[in-house]
């Protein structure tokens, strides 16, 4: 096996489903979720539903694009949802300052 193909497949074993931690999350990227630039990847179109109707429930720790700190939202967390995914901050101030510069802020990955 050359050497991408056993990173990939030894990746694809750790990426639990973060709703159903007893499944491997899929490297297709039609069941994969952004938050915060974060990519979370599901088992299944069902988990990957019930983290978008709810996703502080399951992302965990994220980081705030504009200060940098490091927070678990909860429902009262600033939101603001980009074409891209949600984005939750520590406070207003850094939501803000995302929504006037979101390009400056938002973080990409693949």
């Amino acid at each position: 096996m050359p050497a991408p193909d056993f990173l990939i497949e030894h990746m694809s074993r750790m990426l639990f489903d973060p709703v159903d931690p007893t499944r491997i999350g899929s490297l297709d990227t039609l069941l994969q979720c952004r938050v915060n630039g974060e990519i979370y990847r599901f088992a299944g179109a069902a988990t990957q539903a019930r983290f978008r109707r709810d996703p502080v429930r399951w992302c965990g720790i994220l980081r705030d694009p504009v200060s940098g700190e490091r927070f678990f939202p909860d429902r009262f967390s600033p939101r603001l949802d980009t074409r891209e995914s949600p984005y939750f901050f520590a406070g207003d101030s850094t939501r803000d300052a995302f929504r006037r510069s979101p390009e400056r802020y938002a973080i990409h990955r693949r």
